[in-house]
């Protein structure tokens, strides 16, 4: 198909009436949630491509309607042997339009990141994520083209349920235990140090496409079935072949959807070291100026603080904090709370009345006294760190995170 044939299909298109629905929806869905990804322009475009739940559904709605419109041509296309043909340029126009709104919608996300002062520098992995996403468009397009094209004079029946069975669908996969063959993004926490894993990826886009051709097929020949020739049956099986080769690769893949991205934090300074996303370095100061009393509350009892805070830590451990967006960004108490839970196995339970909810509680005093963070009132706090000498508080403290640190839970 040339550029000029596109154009003129776009132009007859129910995607050009859909086109200001298309869009509104993805501003919508982008403006009314919350910006945490403001300062990652990985996590910003993975989780736009979580978009797709809701433009997929309805671009099949449409592309419904659209076929239905076109089965009233179906004996003049049959006669003249151009139902796929027909069919194709549907769904290319269809899905131009779709996807121009997607994209429209991105670029949205990016300025938004921009403005928040982070440069969306994009790498290759931020340039692949949009992929997969575009191409389950393509076949939320084709399934619900071929439905409305074989619904003949139901066709407009078709449309909203079609719009309603991919939504479920949608729903279905994405909570059941077959998610891959619809996620393709979304992400509650920060990607920092991560990306979605790029085999995962190509499957999708494999399947999708495959997927999409089988549909197209599966609603031309419908309309020729007297005249299907061999190669057309061999066609269409080594496209089902491919289909199912690659949901069968999908579906037995890691359930794990992102893996590590080396060199995805830049390290600043020294005792201690503090390692950040790109979009986060301007904080290091100010994160820099909350850890030092800490650290040197930690001297005080003479024993060890955590060498580095990193963005990219898969947990915190005694000798490095996990850093998330929240604590980077925060204030003083949650860097305080991330600081103390270096000293404890994330598995060690703090039940009330025990040792180690007593040994919290101190090390918590100590520390939110160190940075001014007003102290909570607990019935288990060792009175000698309010009232006691220095060196009975230091005696009390430094046997608090002794308890803590014995728990390697």
């Amino acid at each position: 198909m040339t550029t000029s044939a596109l154009l003129l299909h776009m132009r007859r298109s129910l995607g050009r009436t859909a086109f200001p629905f298309f869009l509104l929806l993805v501003v919508l869905n982008t403006l009314l949630r919350p910006m945490a990804w403001r300062y990652e322009p990985m996590w910003a475009v993975y989780q736009y491509n979580f978009t797709v739940m809701l433009l997929g559904p309805l671009l099949a709605g449409v592309a419904a309607w659209e076929g239905h419109r076109l089965s009233r041509a179906d004996a003049f296309l049959s006669a003249h042997h151009r139902p796929l043909a027909m069919l194709a340029a549907a769904w290319a126009a269809l899905l131009a339009w779709s996807c121009g709104a997607f994209l429209l919608g991105l670029a949205l996300v990016l300025g938004r990141v921009a403005w928040g002062g982070t440069p969306p520098t994009l790498g290759l992995p931020e340039l692949l994520t949009p992929l997969p996403a575009l191409a389950l468009l393509g076949l939320a397009c084709a399934v619900g083209l071929t439905a409305g094209w074989l619904g003949g004079d139901g066709g407009k029946v078709a449309a909203p349920m079609v719009a309603i069975v991919v939504f479920l669908a949608f729903l279905l996969l994405y909570a059941g235990d077959l998610s891959e063959f619809v996620m393709v993004g979304g992400a509650t926490s920060s990607l920092v140090g991560l990306r979605p894993k790029a085999d995962t990826q190509t499957s999708q886009i494999v399947f999708y496409a495959a997927a999409t051709l089988l549909a197209l097929l599966v609603g031309a020949w419908s309309a020729a079935r007297h005249r299907l020739r061999p190669r057309h049956f061999l066609a269409a099986a080594a496209t089902a072949v491919l289909c199912a080769g690659s949901a069968g690769h999908l579906a037995s893949a890691d359930p794990l959807y992102l893996e590590a991205r080396p060199g995805d934090v830049r390290c600043h300074g020294t005792h201690p070291e503090i390692c950040l996303g790109r979009g986060y370095s301007s904080y290091e100061p100010h994160l820099r100026a909350g850890l030092t009393p800490l650290v040197q509350a930690m001297a005080q009892l003479n024993l060890p603080a955590p060498a580095s805070f990193r963005q990219d830590a898969l947990r915190s451990t005694t000798n490095t904090g996990q850093l998330s967006p929240d604590t980077v960004t925060g204030d003083r108490e949650l860097l305080l709370d991330m600081f103390l839970g270096t000293y404890y196995g994330s598995d060690c339970a703090i039940e009330p009345g025990s040792v180690m909810e007593r040994n919290h509680v101190n090390a918590r005093y100590w520390l939110a006294e160190a940075v001014g963070v007003p102290p909570y009132e607990d019935p288990a706090l060792d009175r000698r760190l309010t009232s006691g000498t220095t060196p009975e508080r230091i005696s009390v403290a430094r046997a608090a995170f002794q308890g803590l640190v014995a728990c390697d839970g």
